[in-house]
């Protein structure tokens, strides 16, 4: 990839975001997919959803005001207390009681979990976005685990593991990686890894391993990625975090750059192999919700609606930069084609059966940057190219209320249908 700078001018509202975008629920994490997992909120046991929206904008102050922990302990147990929800107890003091349900959700000491927990996720999102403002400079990050005896072995196993910024490792293994998980990455240069000795590790199938994790008395167990260390010892996150928080939310104006070097980062991105990871994952993720929804067939509208509204994690992926003559025929405000997650999932499910893999969206900087035509569909503009021998069609459209292009659809066509359109429509190039 060439030498980039994206500088996006990170500010805390970064870790706030993250907080903001998570969705409350009361459904047990062991009926959730990891996707859908990574977009909620949920304490374990609690399934008062008035209780738990107030947490969750509990730590959203926290983090907009700096909030120390005994500071926004105090403040939660007075609000709860103020709302019934805090009661004597014997032996602990005071207990936190679910008023719905009447079931008791612990002892206030709990709460220290779930505040330095959602403040280190937070945390490293912001470290993410941060570190990815700088990749010009320094591409390489290094694993850090503090090394110390509260340290568990399967992160001390990945302690000054080095990868590049976009190796799939971190599409994982981004910290935190558990409850209290303490640790971090450190961002390394060129220079920084040869006075240090540091070894460049790439990931593949030799370390980066599916396998089946369980998570209690019953043996039941769920699908997930291991760190296969060279000793052969698999090494997985806690449930609910083998994703990367960072990359919810994330996105560089490529607009402001130069656009040879901005579609050099699209390809990059499409082209992926954290992109590759996303486009696996939610394949399989989708046929999963589909099972557990017993939705027999394709899904109708309203269970599409559904499994997407599950597994969207609002990620997002720079799908093409047009070219300026493009962009000026198209008549468009902005240059970055956006594919988002969502539309991702229903690419899974309208390219079933069709090979579509990911070796097609690799190719999408390439077309979207320069079309053979392109015809206006109402709001919508068709690009449409051939590609080794095949005609391929891909629907934009301009969102107005965000300012941005987004890939509505793309699949494989055929010179019949592209001149029917074209002969019916607005062609514009």
């Amino acid at each position: 990839m060439s030498k980039i700078n994206f500088v996006l001018g990170l500010a805390p509202e970064k870790a706030v975001e993250w907080l903001k975008t998570k969705q409350v629920t009361a459904e047990s994490y062991r009926n959730l997919t990891a996707s859908e997992i990574a977009k909620v909120y949920t304490i374990a046991r609690m399934t008062d959803l008035d209780m738990l929206n107030d947490i969750k904008q509990s730590m959203v102050k926290a983090a907009s005001d700096g909030q120390s922990y005994n500071d926004w302990l105090k403040d939660i147990l007075q609000h709860l207390q103020n709302k019934g929800w805090l009661h004597p107890n014997g032996h602990d003091g005071k207990v936190i009681i679910d008023p719905g349900s009447g079931e008791v959700f612990g002892a206030p000491r709990r709460l220290e979990n779930i505040y330095r927990t959602n403040m280190q996720m937070a945390y490293g999102a912001g470290q993410y976005q941060g570190y990815m403002a700088n990749i010009d400079s320094r591409p390489y990050w290094m694993y850090d685990a503090v090394g110390d005896h509260r340290t568990r072995p399967a992160h001390a196993a990945m302690d000054g593991l080095v990868y590049r910024y976009d190796d799939p490792f971190w599409t994982t293994f981004y910290p935190p990686n558990g409850y209290r998980c303490r640790c971090s990455v450190i961002a390394l240069s060129e220079r920084d890894m040869q006075r240090d000795g540091k070894v460049l590790s790439e990931s593949g199938e030799h370390n980066l391993v599916e396998t089946h994790k369980v998570y209690n008395k019953k043996g039941d167990s769920y699908l997930t990625m291991a760190y296969k260390a060279p000793d052969g010892s698999l090494h997985t996150t806690d449930r609910g975090f083998n994703y990367n928080a960072g990359r919810m939310n994330y996105r560089p104006d490529l607009d402001q750059y130069n656009r040879g070097l901005a579609h050099q980062f699209a390809k990059s991105e499409m082209g992926g192999a954290e992109f590759k990871a996303v486009f696996k994952q939610l394949s399989s993720e989708f046929y999963e919700v589909k099972d557990r929804l017993k939705i027999d067939g394709k899904p109708k509208k309203d269970e599409k609606i559904d499994i997407r509204n599950k597994l969207s994690r609002q990620v997002k992926f720079a799908a093409g930069v047009l070219a300026d003559d493009v962009q000026k025929v198209a008549g468009l405000k902005r240059a970055t084609v956006w594919l988002s997650d969502d539309t991702l999932i229903k690419q899974v499910d309208s390219r079933e059966g069709q090979d579509f893999g990911a070796d097609y969206y690799a190719f999408l900087p390439d077309f979207l940057g320069n079309p053979e035509h392109i015809v206006r569909d109402g709001r919508e503009l068709v690009f449409t190219t051939r590609q080794n021998g095949e005609y391929l069609w891909a629907v934009l459209k301009y969102i107005d209320k965000v300012e941005e292009i987004y890939l509505q659809s793309y699949r494989i066509s055929n010179e019949k249908e592209i001149r029917k359109l074209m002969e019916k429509k607005e062609v514009l190039k």
